[in-house]
């Protein structure tokens, strides 16, 4: 459903990994049920986010710290998130 529901919105998937779309400087990653949005702009991810939730039952988890056993680290004015 995520998958046809992000094709609409014209997001393609990049080649290397078929669960992670982009559409412009948006990347949405999606693994089972859980979905990563990655965006310099915080109004951007806003007016994302409700068009998932107009389609998608969602609950928010804010910044994602962990994942996976990886430590998530992001930096907005340098433009960096690192992966551990």
């Amino acid at each position: 459903m995520i998958h046809c529901f992000l094709v609409d919105l014209k997001y393609t998937q990049i080649q290397t990994d078929n669960n992670v779309f982009k559409k412009k400087t948006l990347i949405v990653a999606v693994y089972v049920d859980n979905i990563f949005i990655y965006e310099l702009d915080k109004n951007k991810i806003l007016n994302f986010k409700i068009k998932l939730s107009n389609h998608f039952e969602m609950i928010n988890c804010r910044v994602c710290k962990h994942y996976l056993e990886m430590l998530i680290t992001q930096n907005r004015t340098l433009q960096i998130l690192i992966l551990l």
